[in-house]
């Protein structure tokens, strides 16, 4: 069986979007929002462990949302396409409006 195009279309979004599926890489993402930054910075900022921090970019960077520069012994994270902000700022609007949808369902 042969598999469409638009299949493969489905499984790369879906894939894209396990990025938002842990609050800490969110977490992440908006720091980077500000401008590049170490683990070091990032650890610090977020209080997450080092490795826990590693991790989570390991897996932006396997994704392509995050670059990485090294000057001399520290690495400099920053965001490859400022458009993952559009997205999540649509996905915050989603939310927020369900949320608020809610709320006036339960008021009534």
């Amino acid at each position: 069986m042969k598999r469409s195009r638009e299949t493969d279309q489905f499984e790369l979004i879906s894939d894209f979007f396990t990025i938002f599926t842990n609050p800490k890489r969110i977490q992440i993402l908006q720091l980077l929002k500000e401008g590049e930054l170490t683990v070091s910075e990032i650890t610090e900022r977020t209080g997450l462990s080092q490795p826990t921090v590693s991790q989570h970019l390991k897996i932006l960077r396997d994704k392509h949302i995050v670059t990485v520069k090294r000057w001399g012994n520290k690495c400099y994270y920053t965001v490859e396409d400022g458009r993952i902000y559009q997205v999540c700022d649509l996905i915050k609007g989603i939310i927020f409006k369900r949320i608020e949808e809610i709320r006036k369902g339960i008021a009534r």
